[in-house]
C-alpha cells in the first residue's frame, strides 16, 4: 500500500508502452480467455502448455509460500502431487515463479508467459507473483477450482504473454461481522473469494452497536456481554479470540490481503457501553440491541477514562493487526448525550468550542495522536473530514462525494465506497422474489457496480494520486430483523453464508475490474462476456452467487403482438420461459429461439443452472410513466388484497423511498376495475413505531378525491425500516386495481 503515490504514474507509462502490442485482449477473449480483472496487456501466441503429473513448480528464494499456494490450488482437482522446489531460473516443462529487479513492473504487477515449453511468472514482489497465479488459474479449465479430483480433463493452458498491474493500490471489501457474526472459517473463505480477483484489502467491521467481536483481555466483559444479544432460544452472537484473529491475518497476508480492523468512535458503540456503562455519558445499563437502530448513546468525550479505555484497546488490537491503517468509524454520531452531559460540556468550555459537533473533531484528534504512536494512519467514514483535523488521514467516502474534494484539497487520502455503486447489502433488482436485502437505497445491478469510477469527475489532476482506490461494503444489519436470514442452529445450516455470497458474487468481480483495469479499457458488454465462464468457476469452488437473468437481445412489433429474443449469459446454462404471463420454473419450456406473444407482459424467462438453482425472471414491467409526477412506485393493490366490507390494514414497504428528512406525499392511484378504493387513514411507521398519521377519507377510482396523504419525517436514520399502513376497503365491491406512489416534496420547516 505504500507505493500508492507512484503506482498510478508507473501504470500510465506501462500502459503507453503496451499500446504498441499488435494483438489485443479482445483477441484473447475470442480464444476463450476470460481473465477478470482484465489485464493491461495480453497477447496470444498460438501455443499451448499441458499440465501433467510430472510438471514441477519452481520458485526463486522468497517465494516458497506462493509456490505452496499454487500447489494447493492445482493438486486437488488434478489429483497430482506436483514436485515443488527452489530454483533461481525457469526450466523446461515447469511452472516457474521468479522475482525480478525489472523496474518497469509496477507495484503488484507481474509478467505471465505461457509457451509450449513452460510457464513463467515474474514480479518484483511476492504480491505480484500471487496476482500472476490468479491469472494463471483463470487460464485453466474451470474445474481447476474444485476440491475434488476431476477426471478426463485436459489441463491445457493457452499460450499468452501478459504484462499487468493494478490501477489502484486499495482494492477492498468491507465485511460487517458486528451486526451478524460470521465464524472464522467463513472469513477465511471470504478472503479466498477476494483473492480470486486480486482484491487486497479486507476492511473488518468488528465493532458496532449490535456486537463487539474482538477479544480484549483487559476488558473481558466486551465479549462476555457485548458479543451477545437476545435471551434464551433467541440468544445469538459470538467473537473471535486473539489467536483466531492472528490466524485470519496470516491467512490473508499469504493471499496478498491486508486486514484493516475497524474500532468505532465515538458512535455505533452501544455494545461496549452495554459491557461497561461508565464509558457513556449517562452511565446506565444498556442491552445489546436485537433490532437495527442507531443509538444516540456514544462514548463520553468529557471523561479521561474513555481515552484510557481506548488506549488499552488499541494496544491489544495492534498486537494482532500489523496493518499501517486502523479504521475508526466516525459516522452518524448524534450529539444529544454530549449536550446533556456535564463532563462533555466542561470539556467543550475548556477548549473554547462553540458547537457540540466540534467535540468530535477533538475526539478524532486525540485518537489520531494515540494510534500515531504505533505508526498507524487513521481511516474514517467521510464525516471525519472536518476543519481542525490535525494529522493526515484516509477518508472513506460513502455518501457525500464533496468530501472527496475537501479531503484531497486538505492533504488527506481518500477511498471511494459510494453507496450507489458499492453497498452490496442492497439487492441487485426489485424483481419480486429477490432475496431480502437493504432497501434504503435503489437496487445496485451488476452493470451499475461496473460503472463505478473511483476517480471522481472534476477532481483536480494534482489530487488524483490521493485517491487510493475503492471498496465495496457488505453490511449485515438485515439479519437482525426477525429470523428469516438467521441460522436455525439445530440444523447446523449455513444460510447466512450463502446469502452473503449471493450478494457478493458476481458484483465483487465487477468491483475488482473497476479497481484494477484502466477506465479507458473497460466496457460492460466485454466484462459480461468474460463473466459467462466465471459462474461455472464459482460452482466448482463452492461459492454461492446470484444467477443472472437472461439478457434481452431484441423485441420487435409484429402482427398480433411482439417477437422477443433473449440470450444466455452463463456458459452451459439453459433458458426456460412462459408465454402466458406466469412465472417460469426449471421445467418450463426450453428456449431455443425467438418467441411470439400477444403482449410483452406475457413473456417471462429464467436462467437455469440446474433443477434447484435458477435466476429470477426476466420480464417486461408494466408501464407507469403516466404516474411519474407522483414520484416512485411503492406498492400495488388488487381485489385479493382488499375487502368490500370493513376497513382493513394494507401495508406497503416505504424503506428506500423515505430516504432523508422531509415532507412526503403518498398517492393512491386507480388503474382498473369496477370499484373505487376508499381510504380512511394512512399511518407511517419507522422500525415498527408509528411516527405520523394523516386521517381523512379519500377515494381512488375513476374519479379521485382526497387520495393524497402527507407526512413529515424529521428523525431519519440510515438503514431504518419505513412502512405505511393504510386503512382501506373497496367501495361497494373489491374489484379494484391500483398503485401507490410516493415522493418527497420538500424539507421539514426548521430542519
Amino acid at each position: 500500500m505504500r507505493e500508492h503515490t507512484t503506482g498510478r504514474t508507473l501504470i500510465a507509462l506501462f500502459a503507453m508502452v503496451l499500446l504498441a502490442c499488435t494483438q489485443t485482449f479482445a483477441e484473447g477473449k475470442d480464444k476463450g480467455i476470460n481473465i477478470i480483472p482484465k489485464p493491461v496487456s495480453l497477447k496470444t501466441t498460438g501455443e499451448t502448455f499441458s499440465l501433467t503429473e510430472s510438471t514441477k513448480i519452481l520458485y526463486s528464494k522468497g517465494l516458497k509460500e506462493q509456490a505452496d499456494l499454487l500447489f494447493s490450488a492445482l493438486s486437488p482437482a488434478t489429483g497430482w502431487d506436483f514436485a515443488v522446489a527452489e530454483s533461481s531460473k525457469a526450466k523446461k516443462g515447469a511452472i516457474s515463479l521468479l522475482l525480478t529487479d525489472n523496474a518497469d513492473l509496477p507495484a503488484e504487477g507481474y509478467s505471465l508467459k505461457v509457451s509450449a515449453k513452460g510457464i513463467e511468472i515474474l514480479a518484483q514482489k511476492p504480491a505480484g507473483v500471487f496476482n500472476g497465479i490468479q491469472s494463471l488459474l483463470q487460464l485453466l479449465p474451470e474445474n481447476i477450482y474444485s476440491d475434488k479430483r476431476q477426471r478426463d480433463i485436459a489441463w491445457d493452458v493457452p499460450g499468452v504473454e501478459i504484462e499487468d498491474a493494478p490501477t489502484f493500490a486499495w482494492r477492498g471489501m468491507m465485511l460487517d461481522v458486528s451486526r451478524y457474526f460470521y465464524e472464522k472459517d467463513f472469513v477465511l473463505k471470504y478472503i479466498d473469494m477476494m483473492a480470486m480477483y486480486k482484491l487486497n484489502v479486507l476492511h473488518f467491521h468488528l465493532i458496532d452497536d449490535a456486537g463487539w467481536r474482538i477479544e480484549i483481555k483487559k476488558y473481558p466483559k466486551l465479549t462476555e456481554i457485548g458479543a451477545w444479544r437476545g435471551e434464551g432460544a433467541n440468544r445469538s452472537g459470538g467473537f473471535y479470540t486473539q489467536d483466531e484473529l492472528k490466524e485470519i491475518v496470516a491467512y490473508a497476508k499469504a493471499r496478498n490481503v491486508e486486514v484493516i480492523p475497524e474500532i468505532e468512535i465515538p458512535a455505533h458503540t452501544l455494545a461496549a457501553l452495554s459491557a461497561y456503562p461508565w464509558l457513556g455519558c449517562r452511565e446506565m445499563r444498556h442491552r445489546v440491541p436485537t433490532y437495527h437502530f442507531i443509538s444516540r448513546d456514544l462514548y463520553c468525550v468529557g471523561k479521561e477514562s474513555t481515552f484510557d479505555f481506548l488506549g488499552d484497546v488499541f494496544k491489544e488490537v495492534f498486537e494482532i493487526f500489523p496493518s499501517k491503517y486502523v479504521h475508526i468509524g466516525g459516522d452518524e454520531a448524534r450529539y444529544d448525550r454530549w449536550k446533556e452531559c456535564d463532563h462533555c460540556q466542561k470539556r467543550k468550555n475548556s477548549l473554547g468550542l462553540k458547537h457540540d459537533r466540534e467535540l468530535q473533531v477533538y475526539f478524532t484528534n486525540r485518537v489520531q495522536k494515540m494510534v500515531g504512536k504505533y505508526g498507524k494512519t487513521i481511516v474514517g467514514w467521510d464525516e471525519i473530514v472536518e476543519r481542525g483535523l490535525a494529522g493526515k488521514a484516509v477518508a472513506m467516502i460513502w455518501h457525500n462525494k464533496k468530501k472527496a474534494f475537501t479531503a484531497t484539497a486538505d492533504g488527506h487520502m481518500a477511498v471511494m465506497a459510494l453507496t450507489g455503486h458499492s453497498y452490496f447489502d442492497v439487492a441487485e433488482s426489485r424483481t419480486p422474489g429477490e432475496v431480502k436485502a437493504a432497501t434504503w437505497l435503489s437496487p445496485i445491478s451488476l452493470e451499475k457496480s461496473y460503472s463505478f469510477d473511483p476517480m471522481l469527475k472534476g477532481l483536480d489532476e494534482k489530487y488524483r494520486d490521493q485517491i487510493l482506490g475503492a471498496q465495496a461494503c457488505l453490511w449485515t444489519d438485515q439479519f437482525i430483523h426477525g429470523t428469516k436470514l438467521q441460522e436455525i442452529l439445530p440444523l447446523n445450516e449455513n444460510r447466512s453464508e450463502v446469502y452473503a455470497e449471493y450478494l457478493t458474487f458476481p458484483r465483487m468481480a465487477a468491483l475488482a475490474e473497476v479497481c484494477w483495469t484502466p477506465k479507458s479499457d473497460r466496457a460492460f458488454p466485454d466484462f459480461e462476456g468474460r463473466m459467462a465462464s466465471h459462474y461455472n468457476r464459482y460452482d466448482f469452488a463452492g461459492y454461492g452467487y446470484r444467477v443472472p437473468e437472461p439478457k434481452l437481445v431484441s423485441k420487435k412489433k409484429v402482427s398480433n403482438g411482439f417477437e422477443i429474443s433473449v440470450e444466455n449469459v452463463v456458459n452451459g446454462a439453459e433458458i426456460r420461459y412462459t408465454e402466458d404471463g406466469s412465472r417460469p420454473h426449471s421445467h418450463s419450456k426450453l428456449y431455443t429461439g425467438s418467441v411470439k406473444v400477444k403482449s410483452l407482459q406475457d413473456f417471462q424467462a429464467i436462467t437455469v443452472i440446474n433443477r434447484k438453482q435458477y435466476s429470477l425472471p426476466f420480464f417486461f414491467p408494466e408501464d407507469y410513466s403516466k404516474f411519474k409526477p407522483y414520484g416512485k412506485l411503492m406498492a400495488k393493490w388488487a381485489p385479493t388484497k382488499i375487502s368490500d366490507k370493513n376497513y382493513e390494514i394494507f401495508k406497503a414497504n416505504a424503506t428506500g423511498k423515505v430516504n432523508k428528512n422531509g415532507v412526503y406525499e403518498i398517492a393512491f392511484l386507480y388503474t382498473d376495475g369496477d370499484n373505487a378504493l376508499e381510504i380512511e387513514s394512512v399511518a407511517l411507521f419507522k422500525n415498527g413505531k408509528q411516527i405520523g398519521e394523516d386521517k381523512h377519507v379519500g377515494t381512488a377510482g375513476k374519479n379521485a378525491n382526497g387520495n393524497v396523504y402527507r407526512f413529515s419525517v424529521d428523525q431519519y436514520e440510515t438503514g431504518a425500516g419505513f412502512e405505511i399502513r393504510a386503512k382501506v376497503r373497496g367501495a361497494r365491491g373489491n374489484h379494484s386495481y391500483g398503485v401507490i406512489f410516493i415522493k418527497r416534496t420538500g424539507d421539514v420547516q426548521g430542519i
